[in-house]
């Protein structure tokens, strides 16, 4: 009796994890698409990322389905940049991309300074002074 509801336990405890496996979303595909596109010339948004979180910074690469959009196939995958000056100043840069599975695409979608959203001008600005005085912050 103990030997068979053993047997049934080994056999339905692989097959229910992977099941579950089955429901959830791999996003590692999206990470790398964007990881690898270019939405300004000449560099990837890998390499943008990199260059603005310079030496003293880590980066999280994440990705969720958008919430913008009523679509399995756009997923939005961010850059979360958190910074640490020599004098403990801490800073957070999110870089929002999109990646539309279908078409194969990626777009830039929105930026965030310290959690509030920018507009394209004045992002740009505040991305500006961040890298003028990065120096400083590392």
């Amino acid at each position: 009796m103990l030997a068979g509801c053993v047997r049934r336990y080994i056999l339905l405890v692989p097959l229910a994890a992977a099941l579950a496996l089955l429901g959830c979303d791999n996003f590692s595909s999206d990470i790398a698409a964007v990881k690898r596109a270019k939405t300004l010339p000449g560099q990837s948004n890998e390499e943008l990322v990199m260059d603005l979180a310079g030496a003293r910074a880590s980066i999280e690469w994440t990705a969720e389905r958008s919430k913008a959009y009523d679509s399995d196939d756009i997923i939005a995958v961010t850059a979360e940049i958190n910074r640490l000056g020599q004098a403990g100043q801490r800073s957070k840069v999110e870089l929002v991309y999109l990646h539309n599975r279908q078409t194969k695409k990626v777009s830039f979608e929105e930026l965030r300074l310290n959690g509030a959203r920018q507009d394209l001008l004045s992002g740009a600005l505040n991305l500006m002074f961040l890298d003028q005085f990065k120096l400083q912050l590392q």
